[in-house]
């Protein structure tokens, strides 16, 4: 054989083993990426949308500086849109083009509202406006805009609370309900339920909402009953002295027994103040919020203080929002407490300094849920707006899309008709006046108690567009042991004491355990109740309370990407049994709850109650009329770690062996060739009958557990294939490779073995 033939043969060998290194490191790294990857990402990209970006235009307006912390609503709305535009834009976006979001800050100045709406109206590109929240702002931009605004006819999904702003533009809604809708009738409804004769208003002059406010008040329960109506000024938020003392000298001579308080938070502790010095102290009804008022002022105010909630209920939860944040990382959901270094309160020692350590803090404290709660409702808006939009046609022009948006809103998702079911909660408009039908909660501040609740009745808006009264439930269940929780059937059983405030219009047979498991034999419930305190007077248990043992078996939803390093939530979910029966839950507080819980193979870590306003669409078959009927589910839920010592004793230790003795396998010298891929093999099938013996989960997504078997097969064949590949005539002939193998075997198994030790002990943390 010639020279050449022999280098030729050479060059053709070692480009063939090189080939076969690249192929063996290329099936490595799919290996790797396969057991991590999303089998639905490249459908996903396929169907992601394209060409030049249609515009959602959010208006945000800064937080106040004099705030010690930043209340975070505007990095809530930033992250959470952003989050929902990638989500729309993954989805297919608008008529196949994706949106983007831009923000525009009004720096809470009117010019630069004014300003931002311009630019807006100007941009060609637009399909649709979220946001702008200020009544006194609002009311700037459509005097100096509002012809412009309504001949663009772009969808403008507001945030303001005063309707009358915007009436006669058809394209403007708003996600704060209405004065005269929902606000004002609940008040006044509240007000003769509660048998009160002499109401007092008491407004800010020159303010848009606190007028409109009284306006509505008067329209429902007549000027002539209003037992006092005063304005008063405020400079830099306090209201003027002369002014203040003159209002409370003439209530003290009237004597109301409740007064509307429409000052804002920060003049309402002055007027708070001066009617108690004064002796003047009926039931207040506050238009803020009365945990915005200083602690020491609310507290020691002898009557209870009364206000309007939509979220952020006393111990309860939004069930979607809460149940959605624990299934992140916590370090994210944390918006509020930055520190607002421009507040005059840290020059003055008033302001103190907050944690930090982001791992500390607590998302589900109240300020932060509501920054959640303002981006959430941004994040609704835009996935609302891409929703209604997102089949039209692709050749559609902007103006076609505008006008398609707003007629869709205004038909599809009109109150009674339908609704938007959002990530967070449930929207729909008024057709009439187009704002956001959310019938409002009362919270009390009782005297003496310290903390604040629901009150003891509430509304909700009937069909006919009344107000019907619905009960307030003061409920607790302690969970004495839950058990037998089976992941195929996704069940458990639970054992709890059910206790509520004795009411004459509720009884147990009128409460309906929701998740309660339905048997395919019998359809009935697998639930007993049996009461052991009725609410008679006796010396063990308190008159006012009904306590019953309640035994049965409840669904719930297990979430087993992490399995077995899953953490999951265990709830005993009510709701009223019939709608001429209905009521909202109240529970304890949260130090006063018990917190032990028996439980098999279960560690509880944390307990909350949440709420959830569900509806049940029905469509009259004989006249095609759709319809959603409304109603509030209250959910006791805890979540709970699984124990991983038994699965660390059958799965974790085993596979450790398993691959170990293949690893050892390589430095058995190659003449027993037979042994080596013997031992190897061995192993392969005994990891493979270790899966198979494993009880199996009805998941349709991979756990945890089925990533380590599927590693631990890929170390393995990945040993045998080394192994065979060593002793190859060919791979034999060049030292070069025969080292590199050598490597792979010796170091880099073992070194990604110890990444995907790193990569469980990882995702066992998340699921904590």
């Amino acid at each position: 054989m010639s020279v050449a033939a022999a280098g030729f043969r050479a060059r053709a060998a070692r480009r063939w083993g090189q080939g076969w290194c690249w192929a063996l490191s290329a099936l490595v790294v799919f290996a790797c990426v396969a057991c991590s990857a999303d089998p639905a990402a490249a459908i996903k990209e396929a169907e992601a949308a394209q060409g030049p970006p249609y515009h959602v235009a959010l208006f945000v307006s800064p937080p106040r500086e004099d705030l010690c912390h930043d209340p975070g609503d505007i990095a809530a709305v930033r992250r959470l849109a952003a989050e929902e535009q990638a989500r729309i834009n993954q989805r297919g976006g608008v008529a196949g083009r994706p949106i983007a979001i831009k923000i525009f800050d009004d720096q809470r100045n009117d010019a630069k509202a004014i300003a931002n709406m311009r630019a807006v109206l100007a941009d060609r590109n637009m399909i649709g406006m979220i946001g702008l929240g200020n009544s006194t702002r609002a009311k700037a931009v459509f005097d100096a805009l509002g012809e412009d605004i309504r001949r663009s006819n772009l969808p403008f999904l507001s945030d303001i609370s005063v309707s009358g702003i915007f009436t006669g533009h058809s394209n403007v809604f708003t996600t704060r309900p209405s004065q005269d809708e929902e606000r004002a009738p609940v008040m006044a409804a509240f007000t003769r339920s509660m048998g009160f004769k002499r109401p007092a208003f008491i407004g800010t002059a020159d303010t848009v909402f606190s007028e409109a406010l009284r306006e509505s008040l008067v329209s429902l329960i007549g000027d002539g009953n209003l037992n006092g109506d005063h304005r008063i000024r405020l400079t830099d938020g306090k209201p003027n002295a002369a002014e203040l003392s003159a209002v409370v000298a003439d209530l003290s001579q009237r004597q109301p027994d409740i007064i509307y308080l429409a000052v804002g938070s920060r003049a309402g502790a002055d007027v708070i103040a001066a009617l108690k010095t004064a002796g003047v102290t009926p039931a207040l009804f506050v238009s803020g919020r009365i945990d915005a008022l200083p602690p020491a002022v609310a507290m020691s105010y002898p009557s209870p203080l009364y206000q309007l909630a939509w979220d952020n209920l006393p111990e309860l939860y939004n069930g979607r929002l809460r149940k959605l944040a624990v299934l992140s990382p916590t370090n994210p959901w944390i918006f509020e407490g930055r520190k607002n270094a421009r507040a005059p309160g840290w020059a003055k020692g008033e302001c103190e300094e907050r944690p930090d350590i982001r791992g500390i803090r607590d998302p589900f404290e109240p300020n932060n849920m509501r920054a959640i709660a303002n981006g959430a409702r941004y994040a609704d808006m835009i996935s609302l707006l891409a929703g209604v939009l997102r089949n039209a046609d692709r050749s559609a022009s902007v103006e076609t899309l505008r006008a398609g948006a707003v007629a869709r809103i205004t038909t599809a998702y009109a109150v009674g008709r339908g609704a938007f079911r959002g990530t967070f909660e449930n929207w729909s408009f008024d057709p009439s006046t187009r704002t956001a039908t959310r019938t409002p909660f009362i919270i009390i501040l009782p005297r003496g108690l310290g903390r604040l609740q629901l009150a003891p009745i509430q509304f909700r808006r009937a069909r006919d567009g009344t107000f019907r009264r619905i009960e307030t439930l003061y409920m607790d269940i302690d969970l004495v042991k839950a058990h037998h929780v089976d992941d195929n059937e996704k069940t458990f059983f639970a054992e709890f004491y059910l206790s509520f405030h004795d009411n004459q219009s509720i009884d147990i047979g009128e409460i309906e355990f929701a998740n309660a498991y339905i048997d395919p034999r019998t359809h009935g419930r697998q639930i007993t109740a049996e009461p052991l305190h009725g609410g008679a007077t006796e010396r063990i248990y308190p008159a006012s309370m009904k306590v019953y043992k309640v035994v049965g078996r409840f669904l719930f939803e297990p979430r087993l990407e992490t399995f077995p390093f899953d953490t999951q939530s265990f709830s005993i979910e009510v709701q009223p049994r019939r709608s001429d029966a209905a009521f909202i839950v109240q529970p304890p507080p949260v130090s006063l709850r018990d917190a032990r819980v028996l439980t098999e193979n279960w560690a509880p870590i944390a307990h909350y109650v949440g709420y959830d306003e569900d509806f049940v669409p029905v469509v009259d078959s004989f006249t095609h009329e759709a319809s959603v009927a409304p109603f509030y589910k209250a959910s006791f839920v805890w979540q709970m770690r699984r124990e991983t010592t038994d699965y660390f004793l059958r799965v974790v230790v085993p596979l450790g062996f398993i691959l170990g003795i293949a690893y050892l396998s390589i430095f058995i010298p190659m003449s027993r060739f037979d042994s080596i891929v013997a031992i190897q093999v061995t192993a392969l099938l005994s990891a493979v009958a270790l899966y198979i013996s494993l009880p199996k989960l009805d998941s349709d997504t991979a756990t945890l557990s089925d990533r380590i078997f599927v590693f631990d097969y890929m170390m393995v064949s990945l040993m045998i294939a080394i192994t065979v590949l060593r002793v190859n005539s060919v791979i034999a002939a060049q030292r070069w490779l025969v080292t590199v193998l050598e490597f792979l075997h010796v170091a880099i198994v073992p070194a990604l073995v110890v990444v995907a030790a790193y990569y469980v002990y990882g995702m066992s943390i998340v699921g904590q």
